[in-house]
């Protein structure tokens, strides 16, 4: 019996994620820099910054979170003409209180600057008071 209540409290600890354990998600590097950006951004000065990013981001044009747990967010962007659909991922850090932005293309060899220009758009937009 006292195995069993031991293996039962180790599965719970495991099944049941902690709030102190730190769940961000690291975002992973850019291989072609011509078609993707990735930025961190700290965010001091940003009252609830998770959540200015994600309200900017449901409030972009052609954008559709697939994906938000708190601090991650991936959202799917649809280009305009050529209906193409970029990610774009945020991970926010509170220990470093920083944002992890990161926007990729997923065909093709460039991306004619968009996934630069939006990353800066989303950051200005973060900054803005």
């Amino acid at each position: 019996m006292k195995n069993l209540s031991i293996l039962f409290l180790l599965l719970y600890v495991l099944v049941m994620p902690s709030t102190a354990m730190a769940s961000h998600i690291e975002l992973k590097p850019c291989i072609k820099v011509s078609h993707c950006v990735r930025e961190e951004l700290n965010v001091d000065s940003v009252d609830s910054p998770y959540e200015k990013v994600k309200s900017i981001i449901e409030n972009s044009p052609r954008t559709k979170i697939v994906e938000s747990d708190g601090d991650y967010l991936h959202a799917e962007v649809t280009s305009r003409i050529m209906k193409y659909v970029d990610d774009l991922e945020i991970s926010f850090s509170p220990e470093k209180n920083n944002l992890l932005i990161r926007s990729e293309s997923r065909v093709g060899d460039g991306d004619f600057g968009v996934n630069r220009k939006r990353v800066d758009l989303l950051i200005s937009n973060i900054l803005e008071n």
